[in-house]
């Protein structure tokens, strides 16, 4: 009975030994896995068979859409390359454009004359340029002064000229100018500016002088 079982097992042993060389020979050609595809014959390892001349069988399911590119020598596809985000663009920077609005200049003294013994200034019109002005620059402030000529009595002609000045002041007022941003003032006949002996120096002595003081 030993005598018998002997061969037997030695049967088995090359049987597994011719096995792990055959598997051995395969592996060494390079092994290329189906991974589920019917174009090729597959062995019990899931493996596609070579023929003689190391080349692929293919199976009746063989077609370009299914074949493996190792297989037929084809160069394989490199995956795409991932794309590159352009860089963001710089933040445009927009430089605001600084406005400096100057202050207009300041008019030039104004006169205005007066008929005999009136307090109601003549040429108002001039006076706007005043009124623009102060309008214009916010902190200014303007002085009127009244003057007359040295006919009838002093004390008179130093209340006539206080009204010439208000009557001034009175415009501008009216031109939306605050009264707290004029100094109003009188001086009579003093400070002529022509002689009072005659008409005309009269009639220049009977004025009102405005003037930015600020």
């Amino acid at each position: 009975m030993k005598t018998k079982l002997l061969p037997f097992v030695a049967v088995i042993a090359m049987a597994s030994a011719t096995a792990v060389q055959a598997h051995s020979s395969v592996e060494a050609k390079g092994d290329i896995m189906a991974e589920g595809t019917s174009a090729y014959v597959v062995d019990s390892w899931g493996r596609i068979v070579r023929d003689n001349e190391n080349r692929c069988v293919r199976s009746i399911d063989w077609s370009k859409d299914t074949a493996i590119a190792k297989c037929e020598g084809w160069k394989e596809e490199e995956p795409a390359a991932a794309p590159v985000a352009a860089p963001a663009p710089a933040p445009v920077v927009v430089e605001e454009e600084v406005v400096v609005v100057e202050a207009p200049a300041a008019p030039a003294k104004y006169i205005g004359h007066f008929d005999f013994d009136k307090a109601k200034v003549n040429n108002v019109p001039e006076l706007n340029k005043f009124a623009d002005y102060m309008k214009a620059v916010e902190d200014s402030k303007v002085s009127i002064t009244g003057y007359t000529d040295s006919v009838g009595p002093e004390a008179y002609n130093k209340t006539l000229s206080v009204k010439r000045a208000q009557d001034v002041a009175n415009y501008l007022t009216s031109m939306g100018i605050s009264a707290d941003r004029m100094t109003v003032t009188g001086e009579g006949e003093a400070n002529p500016v022509a002689s009072n002996k005659t008409k005309d120096g009269r009639a220049l002595n009977r004025r009102v002088e405005v003037e930015i003081v600020q």
